[in-house]
């Protein structure tokens, strides 16, 4: 199980479908969502100067519970206590971490997020 302090709440993003060309494709502008509690985001930021504008790049990681319904490429939709909305990327497969006993307590994912 997760600490106590993990108590934030994210919404899950994950694109609907829709055909293109014979092929089916993420249609983002109508993504299904869900709710996971129990969670807590992680981030350090960095910036960057490309091209005489600056790029601020967040990366950080996302503690979820064990059964949160969580895949790569989802985008992570969260308030920082700045009051500051974020939409992250899951960026690679969400990762389950066991304890020494083998029961899986949480799941990890790595999130990524650019500015500017």
């Amino acid at each position: 199980m997760l600490p106590s302090w993990c108590r934030e709440s994210v919404v899950v993003a994950r694109p609907g479908t829709r055909e293109q060309r014979g092929a089916t494709v993420p249609d983002w502008r109508h993504p299904q969502k869900h709710t996971v509690g129990g969670c807590s985001v992680q981030l350090p930021s960095t910036s960057m100067t490309l091209d005489g504008r600056t790029q601020t790049s967040l990366g950080g990681t996302l503690y979820a519970p064990p059964d949160a319904d969580l895949r790569a490429g989802d985008r992570i939709e969260w308030t920082d206590l700045t009051g500051t909305d974020h939409t992250f990327l899951v960026d690679g497969e969400p990762m389950p971490w066991t304890s020494p006993t083998g029961r899986v307590t949480h799941l990890q994912a790595r999130l990524a997020e650019w500015r500017g």
